[in-house]
């Protein structure tokens, strides 16, 4: 089940390039850690297709950003969005990273 949040972010997996800077910035946001294993965002390697697919979690289900997200924690974008550099995650409706 998808919260609000994660349909309101369009996936890109064709951009991504696997640099984990979305599972980063979100255990970094939510938790206060950089350990990907804490992001509610992991990126899945796709070894027989040479891909890289960007992926939610439970860990986001119950994430600050997964259940609001509040202008003065920020731009009112999700920490994974803003910090991807390859536009792999966008704010339906407009690029929280432009």
């Amino acid at each position: 089940m998808l919260n609000a949040l994660q349909n309101r972010i369009i996936i890109h997996p064709e951009n991504c390039r696997g640099c984990r800077r979305c599972e980063m910035a979100c255990a970094w946001t939510d938790q206060g850690l950089v350990n990907p294993r804490l992001a509610g965002i992991r990126i899945w390697k796709l070894e027989d297709e040479g891909k890289d697919y960007p992926v939610f979690n439970q860990l986001c289900l119950d994430s600050f950003c997964g259940k609001e997200l509040p202008e003065e924690r920020g731009s009112g974008v999700p920490a994974c969005v803003g910090s991807c550099l390859f536009n792999a995650l966008e704010m339906a409706g407009g690029n929280g990273n432009e």
